[in-house]
């Protein structure tokens, strides 16, 4: 099973996004911020990230910019 980590501070969007990932066979990871969800694409294993731009704590291009920098190469869809 694919494993998505959804970085979204909107929790309704978040929750209703996971819910239909995981209708259709994901498993979902979420974060709520950019610094979680840092952390989580570092240690979660995702195969695929659902990134927002505009987050708290660390927007999406900064975490995105990390995540390049440590040479991680997750495929990333920016929201």
């Amino acid at each position: 099973m694919a494993r998505i980590l959804l970085v979204e501070d909107n929790a309704d969007l978040a929750e209703g996004l996971r819910y239909n990932l995981e209708l259709e066979g994901y498993d979902v990871l979420l974060a709520a911020d950019g610094e979680a969800g840092l952390d989580k694409a570092m240690h979660g294993g995702p195969d695929v990230i659902i990134l927002d731009a505009m987050l708290p704590r660390m927007d999406g291009f900064q975490l995105l910019r990390r995540l390049r920098e440590a040479s991680n190469d997750t495929p990333v869809l920016m929201l």
